[in-house]
C-alpha cells in the first residue's frame, strides 16, 4: 500500500485494485489529493469527528467531481448527529454511513471497527481483504496536560485512555499501520500516549500525526519507539510505500 500524508491528520491510502481510503480530510496543502482520486475507482472516506482540523465539508463535493469513483462516506456518529441537525446546501450523500463506537461496517473490500476516543468521535481500525490493519486514531490520545491539570485530572484521562487502548489490543493485538498523535503542545509529556500504544499494541509502521507544524518534536522517536517496527517521519505531500 502508498501512504500520502495530507496535512495535519489527513492521510490518503492506496491500497491497490483502485481502493484508496481518505482520513480525517481537512486541506491538501500540496494538492497530492486529486491525482489520487482521478486514478481511484473505490474511494472510502472516514472522518473520525467534527473538529474543523479533522473535517471539511468539501469531501462531499468529491461524488461529483471524481465521477470515475465509487464513493462511500464513513464518519462517526457525532459528526452525523451534527450534519442532520445542520441546514445542508446540498444532500448528504447517499453511500453515507454513521459509527458508533463498538460499530463494524463491512464490504467485500474492507471492514470498519469503531473504538472511543479520549475527545469527541472514534478511532478506526480498518481490515483489508489482505489481513491488513490500519489504525487512524481521530483525537484518541492521553492528553496528558500535566502543567496544567490536577493530579486527578491526569489519572481520570489517563484510566479513560488505558481503557480504549485494551479494548483495541482485546480485538486487534497488532496493527500493520498506525497513525497516531504526537502533539507537543501537550508539554513535557506529550510523547506519552505514543508510547503507551505502541507498547501496548504490536505496531508494524507508525506515522505520527496532530503535531501542528512541529515536526522535528513529533518525529523524536526515541522519546516513544517500542522494540519493533518501523516509525516514518512525513511532511505534507510526501509519500512511503509499505
Amino acid at each position: 500500500m502508498k501512504i500520502w500524508y495530507l496535512n495535519h491528520s489527513g492521510f490518503a491510502i492506496e491500497c491497490g485494485n483502485g481502493c484508496t481510503l481518505v482520513f480525517d480530510f481537512y486541506n491538501d496543502t500540496t494538492q497530492v489529493l486529486p491525482s489520487i482520486l482521478a486514478r481511484s475507482s473505490k474511494v472510502y472516506v472516514l472522518v473520525s469527528h467534527s473538529h474543523p482540523d479533522h473535517f471539511n465539508e468539501r469531501i462531499f463535493s468529491w461524488v461529483d467531481t471524481y465521477t470515475n469513483a465509487d464513493f462511500k462516506f464513513i464518519i462517526s456518529n457525532e459528526l452525523h448527529r451534527k450534519l442532520k441537525r445542520k441546514p445542508q446546501a446540498r444532500p448528504l450523500p447517499d453511500a453515507y454511513i454513521p459509527l458508533r463506537r463498538g460499530e463494524v461496517w463491512n464490504d467485500t473490500v474492507l471492514s470498519v471497527n469503531a473504538f472511543g476516543s479520549t475527545d469527541i468521535g472514534v478511532s478506526f481500525v480498518v481490515t483489508l481483504a489482505d489481513g491488513s490493519r490500519i489504525f487512524h486514531a481521530g483525537d484518541l490520545n492521553n492528553w496528558h496536560w500535566s502543567e496544567e491539570s490536577t493530579p486527578q485530572e491526569i489519572k481520570a484521562a489517563e484510566g479513560n485512555y488505558l481503557a480504549i487502548l485494551r479494548d483495541i489490543k482485546a480485538a486487534f493485538p497488532s496493527i500493520t499501520l498506525a497513525m497516531f498523535p504526537v502533539d507537543p503542545r501537550i508539554g513535557g509529556d506529550y510523547p506519552l500516549g505514543a508510547r503507551q500504544f505502541v507498547h501496548t499494541i504490536e505496531v508494524e509502521h507508525f506515522i505520527p500525526m496532530h503535531q501542528w507544524g512541529d515536526f522535528e518534536k513529533s518525529c523524536q522517536f526515541e522519546l516513544y519507539r517500542a522494540y519493533n517496527g518501523s516509525y516514518h517521519c512525513m511532511h505534507p505531500g510526501e509519500s512511503i510505500t509499505i
